[in-house]
């Protein structure tokens, strides 16, 4: 979902933010090296380890084959955020800094950022205009978009201990991802609509090798293909099975693409605004460590009857095959619900609801199997359903219409001194109610198991660990702070210095290294390197 999609508290400043960044990268150090976490405070406190993840049968599992449950929340698009944060009162960091802030309660393990091609190419908004015909940009507005809005929210939530899902947020009427409902006669890769298959090729051409050296960040291919959709059970209907013939066609290249350069997780959408994973069990995508995405609201039809692991009306739950003998998709795959939501507050048909009726018996299902990962959508005051309100800065209820064509249309300044506080939705809305389920399960299946992430370093063929190899001094003072070598200082420096923190360097390199001058080696260093990001 986005702004007005017809088909379907308060954060610290940003000043005060690094300190909050600091303890969380100090504290992801100590927890991945097996460093004593005692001077940092708990993984609960302060962020979790974000190792790389794997699947094993149907779940997510870590280094040390512990399984892996994420959990997390939707944030809006990044530059949208930060076009429109004289508005809406923050701009994508603070939004960051307010969705992560343990000290505040804020729990996420994972948090999707939506890549919108409406945004990346300043295109009018779908709800205004539908989506835009294909390409929606070009490749230097992708350039720009990912190093001016996405590559600082992606290090942000690095340096915070949580996952961050790359979405590549496609999803409005009229586009079609195929020219229709293909038969047994048509030719699956004749039928998709080539336009678009290349301009979301130019996205994962582009991001794919950007983010493959960054264990924190996962991959969703395409959020939400409209139509034609699975509107009948796959495992019993030919035609249906030809749609996901035809879809294959149109993605599994997308996932081989990655896969040229990234190993990271991958996640899977599908046709009909991914309600039907079950495409999966009739015939899985290729390309190893894949989860299949589900997406679902109150109005759906297995919503109203709560019935959301079973074949359902149209085809909109998780399970196919015959009455009385149908699999889940979870059973036989990792599934990543990556949008549900309620706001009890607005009148669309297929957003509202209440906690007591859609909420609590959906968190049911989410929680009913360790292979069922979640993020709500969306904590925003603006797109819906949405988990807050903007403050009484505003002077009203906010912005129905996602604020206008932010790139056509004057920004009103409505926040004089970002960030200011938005006001999280209670009661029968779902802002508090997901921020309490996040932090009630904070500590669950999270990263490391009852073991702690693998730290094995790297080492050469003589033995020797080799990690620094590519760090470089970029000022010359002797102190090697360009620890992954990409010439710049940043937080994924301090990523890779923490998780290197149990290596045991050379004695000759520890200089190299010894930002806190104490002669050592240790979490200090991280704390020390942080500081001169």
């Amino acid at each position: 979902m986005t702004e007005t999609h017809n088909t379907q508290g308060t954060g610290e400043s940003a000043s005060t933010s690094r300190r909050t960044f600091l303890k969380t990268a100090a504290g992801g150090a100590v927890l991945a090296s097996g460093i004593s976490a005692g001077a940092f405070g708990s993984v609960s406190a302060q962020g979790i380890p974000t190792p790389w993840l794997d699947v094993q049968g149907n779940t997510l599992v870590d280094p040390n084959d512990s399984t892996v449950k994420l959990r997390g929340l939707n944030i809006a698009d990044p530059k949208r955020l930060n076009v429109t944060a004289p508005a809406r009162g923050k701009d994508a960091s603070q939004v960051v800094d307010l969705v992560t802030n343990n000290e505040e309660g804020w729990h996420p393990r994972v948090v999707r950022v939506p890549c919108q091609p409406v945004d990346i190419g300043e295109n009018t908004p779908g709800h205004i205009d539908g989506a835009p015909e294909p390409p929606a940009y070009t490749q230097s507005q992708l350039d720009d978009f990912l190093e001016t809005h996405l590559d600082p929210v992606i290090d942000q939530l690095e340096a915070a201990g949580v996952y961050a899902i790359v979405d590549m947020h496609r999803h409005w009427k009229p586009l079609k991802w195929a020219s229709g409902v293909p038969t047994a006669q048509d030719d699956p890769k004749e039928m998709i609509n080539q336009d678009l298959h290349e301009e979301v090729m130019m996205f994962w051409e582009t991001v794919g090798p950007r983010y493959a050296d960054r264990s924190h960040v996962i991959y969703e291919i395409y959020n939400e293909p409209t139509e034609p959709g699975m509107w009948a059970d796959v495992l019993e209907r030919d035609w249906v099975k030809y749609v996901w013939d035809t879809w294959q066609a149109m993605a599994q290249p997308w996932v081989d693409e990655i896969r040229k350069t990234a190993d990271n997780h991958i996640i899977v959408g599908n046709p009909g605004w991914s309600t039907s994973p079950e495409g999966a069990l009739y015939d899985p995508f290729d390309g190893g460590n894949l989860s299949y995405a589900y997406h679902i609201y109150p109005g759906h039809n297995p919503s109203m009857n709560e019935n959301w692991d079973a074949e359902a009306t149209n085809a909109q739950g998780v399970a196919a095959g015959p009455d009385g003998d149908e699999t889940s998709v979870y059973e036989e795959f990792p599934l990543f619900v990556t949008e549900f939501g309620w706001d009890n507050t607005i009148v669309s048909n297929y957003l509202r609801g209440s906690t007591s009726d859609f909420g609590e018996p959906f968190m049911e299902f989410l929680e009913s199997s360790p292979a069922i990962n979640w993020t709500a959508w969306c904590a925003d005051p603006i797109w819906l359903p949405k988990m807050f309100t903007l403050g009484d800065w505003a002077g009203g209820d906010g912005f129905g219409d996602s604020v206008g064509h932010p790139y056509e249309d004057d920004i009103p300044v409505l926040c004089e001194d970002r960030p200011c506080s938005w006001d999280l939705m209670t009661g029968e809305n779902m802002g508090a109610f997901i921020k309490q389920a996040l932090a009630d399960r904070k500590d669950d299946l999270v990263p490391g198991g009852d073991g702690l992430p693998s730290t094995t370093p790297t080492t050469t063929d003589d033995g020797t660990d080799n990690w620094f190899d590519d760090a470089t001094d970029p000022d010359g003072d002797g102190l090697y702070e360009d620890v992954n070598g990409d010439g710049e200082l940043n937080f994924p420096d301090v990523n890779t210095l923490y998780q290197k923190t149990g290596s045991a360097p050379l004695p000759e390199t520890i200089e190299m290294f010894d930002f806190s001058d104490d002669g050592e080696f240790t979490a200090q260093d991280v704390l020390a390197l942080f500081e001169m990001v």
